[in-house]
């Protein structure tokens, strides 16, 4: 047998930039199996299944109303306090349960990944996709809500301009919290210690966004550090597209996008350089 007819070639160390993404889109097959596999399970045994997928976001906002809006008084700048608070849930929500699918990858799958080769990378992106199906359908349920605003308050529209925008905050969010998340699984699959430090910042963290208060309550001078993180200029934008009719602050969107690609390089770089060592380790 001629070397030409090997399918594997195993080496003795992974490069830095080898990320294998080709990889991915031929197995993008079981990339669908892992997204069915998890859809499935979350909502097995429930009784009224993926009708949680609304109605969780639904409960939520409406404490959010009555504790926020009612007891606390906190301004929603002019905007249906419901539209409000639901538009932030969504997007926090959304890069939570991204950041969550990514952040166990080797905690969870090393069952998977001891007995069988396929590209690593598949566990964190299918769970991505699963978070995506999920953040959709709850976007379509607030573009639904809108619509019931719509003629009551000027400002609000519903528009082809902003579902694009959507779009993009979404992407863009995703690709943060599976930076963030590729890390992290590095790191907690190694010092499980990590896993609650992470936990705790991350409820400190939604306080870090403009999800249940708008960034016009943060003073000037801790602007610049407030915008600096990407789920203010995604939560912001969200809202601007569809309820407050405001222009989309270009300026932050660029540097937001310098930030997530940069953090997202870093991670997918982390993750497949150590992934091997990470297995030895479990």
């Amino acid at each position: 047998m001629t070397a030409n007819q090997f399918e594997w070639e195993i080496k003795p160390d992974q490069g830095w930039f080898r990320f294998g993404l080709k990889e991915l889109f031929y197995k993008k097959g079981l990339i669908l199996r892992f997204v069915r596999r998890d859809l499935l399970a979350s909502y097995q045994q429930t009784l009224i299944g993926p009708l949680w997928i609304v109605l969780q976001p639904l409960l939520a906002t409406l404490v959010y109303v009555i504790i926020f809006s009612r007891v606390a008084r906190l301004s929603t700048d002019g905007t249906p306090p419901l539209l409000f608070y639901l538009s932030g849930y969504i997007i926090w929500n959304f890069f939570s349960d991204c950041l969550n699918g990514t952040m166990y990858t080797f905690i969870f799958n090393a069952h998977i990944f001891n007995k069988v080769y396929f590209p690593r990378l598949i566990i964190p992106f299918s769970a991505v996709i699963t978070a995506s199906v999920r953040g959709l359908m709850q976007c379509l349920f607030f573009l639904i809500l809108l619509g019931f605003y719509q003629g009551s308050f000027p400002q609000i529209s519903i528009s082809v301009y902003g579902i694009l925008w959507l779009i993009f905050f979404l992407l863009m969010i995703a690709f943060f919290a599976v930076g963030i998340g590729l890390i992290i699984s590095v790191l907690t699959a190694r010092y499980r210690d990590i896993d609650n430090l992470i936990q705790f910042a991350l409820r400190l963290f939604m306080f870090a966004a403009p999800v249940v208060y708008p960034a016009s309550m943060i003073p000037q001078e801790y602007q610049v550090l407030f915008r600096l993180n990407p789920l203010t200029t995604a939560i912001e934008g969200f809202r601007a597209v569809f309820l407050t009719g405001q222009a989309i602050d270009m300026h932050w969107v660029w540097i937001s996008v310098l930030m997530v690609s940069m953090i997202c390089f870093v991670g997918i770089t982390i993750f497949k350089k150590l992934e091997i060592k990470v297995l030895d380790t479990l």
